[in-house]
């Protein structure tokens, strides 16, 4: 059966306008739906899917346009769990660039906060559910919008040829089905 998002998360995504942000080919609130539903459909933690629910509220790398501040943390956690609040802040907090450069590189993995400068190792599950995360997201823009799958496929697939090693076999198989033409 499949896991449905949290009504209560939903509604508080809602009242934060999710679904009057604008986000590439939409609305923000689908492309987190979105994002669920990939995470749940690989049979991730329900921390996991919450934290792709909630993925860009505090915005993201790509996406600044944030619902909340980060100072609105402690509510976050309490509405979806320290686990996942934690994912959602280091994936809205990412330096994508300074991220994904280092992998393949067979160093450890660090992340660097956009908003601090803070820089921290990354390994473990943390590690995997952020690759996880990362996966979900691009992959429910690569399979919703053509435009997007045509402009970042190559450079995508090249990311996460790179970043297999800390994939599920679900994100593995999905990511090298939407870019085998790439």
């Amino acid at each position: 059966m499949r896991m449905e998002p949290d009504p209560i998360l939903l509604d508080r995504l809602k009242s934060l306008h999710a679904q009057g942000k604008e986000h590439l080919h939409g609305d923000l609130l689908t492309h987190l739906i979105g994002t669920f539903y990939i995470l749940e459909e690989w049979g991730s933690s329900i921390d996991l899917c919450n934290a792709g629910l909630y993925h860009a509220v505090y915005g993201t790398f790509a996406f600044q346009d944030s619902l909340l501040e980060t100072t609105a943390r402690k509510e976050v956690e309490n509405l979806i769990g320290s686990k996942a609040e934690t994912l959602v802040y280091l994936y809205g907090t990412c330096d994508r660039n300074h991220l994904y450069a280092q992998f393949g590189n067979g160093k450890p993995i660090l992340h660097k906060n956009r908003i601090t400068d803070e820089v921290r190792v990354l390994e473990g599950r943390m590690l995997n559910e952020l690759c996880e995360l990362t996966a979900a997201n691009e992959l429910q823009l690569a399979t919703t919008d053509v435009a997007f799958l045509k402009e970042y496929g190559s450079e995508l697939k090249d990311l996460f040829e790179r970043m297999d090693p800390y994939l599920s076999k679900n994100a593995s198989n999905l990511y090298k089905s939407v870019f085998l033409e790439y």
